[in-house]
């Protein structure tokens, strides 16, 4: 067998391979006694059938496997040898006479795909610094967290006075966004739950304050600021008109913090359910702080550097980054046209957001090959439970649909680059913001 690599780009790869006509044949005899050893034939034993009639009677099929051993067989070897990680798929080049596998013939092919670009990594990282904020928990914290929780148990009770919303109720509302007299995608919704808020920083102020204008059966219009954060960027920072219809007004019945809530949320006494929203509160708070500063120190090294990314892995990021908006907006009740108009303004930001997500991704996996960071079975199996503890769905569902649609892999690099940012961020000086 000999071969040649092309080196088309910073990430890009070509092989091209010939395989003498002496492995063609031996590889062809290989797939022929594979083939026969559990096939059954009028005439003959179970295993017993004659290669030359296997060969005759089932031809194409053994010689389509036979084809595909050789490629991954040969492949794997140059891969293995030269350490060349492909992280796209592998594309076969057809041309007229490859793929053809014949008894006595050499045997071509050429295939091509990416690779990580190669990045002048320090020795370590410790020449980086981060501030980390403290983990402190306060009790105004702790007491937030409550909160949540028993709302999360909460009541809805209809109110029939005449009466304008105050703080803690929740509305049925339609909301409609207009810039110019059109209408600005993802800024409309029909029969949304909106609970008023009293908190003065509360990003949706605006709309907080013009519905509290209405009472339930009324219409109301005003203008709002588009938020610097919108999806769509050319409407962030402009003034839209806004007209909201109240629908209803409930108000909020929330239980009380005591035992019976301790038992209804599964704590054997309220005491222990404390202690536990105090400890869950304290490791949150940990994970925040721990993940802010994680991706400021990335976000600082990655800015010195500039390498070639390979498209596909910003593809893959761009088509996550378009479901979650997908998924997303279908969660809020928008007319199915605005949401497609919404969806296709995202596009634009989406594509540098991916190329920013990539070029973080790429450098994290080329700390990883180079530490030699590995991933296990059990790792992975954990990561899809996590995952469907998340999703709220069955863990045998998650895992077969994860088998099923090949995102071992994909997981498998996400732990890896998880472990590398922990590697970066532990060797790295630690400053007390």
């Amino acid at each position: 067998m000999s071969h040649n690599i092309e080196n088309i780009s910073a990430t890009q790869r070509k092989i091209s391979v010939t395989v003498e006509a002496a492995e063609v044949n031996k590889t062809i005899d290989a797939t022929l006694r594979e083939y026969g050893k559990n096939l059954s034939l009028n005439g003959f034993r179970k295993g017993k059938v004659p290669a030359g009639v296997i060969e005759k009677r089932f031809g194409e099929e053994v010689y389509n496997y036979a084809t595909e051993n050789l490629i991954n067989t040969n492949l794997n070897n140059i891969l293995d040898e030269q350490k060349i990680r492909p992280v796209s798929r592998i594309n076969f080049e057809k041309q007229e006479d490859e793929h053809k596998l014949e008894r006595g013939k050499d045997f071509a092919f050429t295939c091509t795909f990416e690779v990580l670009p190669e990045i002048d990594l320090p020795k370590d990282f410790s020449e980086y610094s981060v501030k980390v904020d403290s983990d402190e928990v306060s009790a105004e914290e702790i007491e937030n967290f409550t909160m949540q929780l028993r709302r999360s148990m909460a009541t809805l009770e209809d109110m029939n006075e005449d009466r304008y919303p105050t703080d803690g109720d929740v509305l049925l509302v339609d909301i409609e966004g207009s810039y110019e007299g059109n209408p600005v995608p993802g800024m409309g919704a029909k029969n949304f739950l909106m609970q008023i808020s009293d908190n003065k920083d509360a990003t949706n102020k605006e709309i907080d304050a013009l519905v509290r204008t209405a009472k339930a059966g009324e219409e109301v219009s005003g203008t709002m600021t588009c938020p610097e954060d919108y999806a769509n960027a050319e409407m962030r920072g402009k003034t839209i008109d806004i007209k909201i219809k109240l629908h209803k007004i409930h108000k909020q019945i929330l239980p009380e913090l005591d035992e019976e809530f301790a038992k209804k949320v599964g704590f054997n006494d309220l005491e222990t359910l404390k202690k536990t929203i105090e400890a869950q509160v304290k490791h949150s708070k940990s994970a925040q702080v721990r993940n802010k500063a994680q991706q400021e120190l990335l976000d600082s090294i990655t800015a010195k550097y500039d390498y070639e990314l390979p498209e596909s892995m910003v593809q893959k990021a761009l088509s996550n980054y378009m479901m979650e908006a997908r998924n997303h907006l279908g969660q809020q009740n928008i007319d199915p046209e605005e949401m497609l108009k919404a969806i296709a303004s995202l596009k634009e930001d989406g594509q540098e957001i991916a190329k920013r997500q990539t070029k973080a991704h790429v450098f994290l996996l080329a700390v990883a090959f180079r530490e030699n960071i590995v991933v296990t079975g059990q790792e992975v199996d954990m990561y899809v439970r996590q995952l469907a503890m998340e999703t709220r769905q069955e863990y045998e569902k998650v895992r077969d649909h994860v088998l099923q649609s090949g995102m071992v892999s994909d997981i498998q690099e996400r732990i890896m680059a998880g472990k590398a940012l922990d590697l970066i961020f532990e060797q790295a000086k630690h400053e007390q913001a």
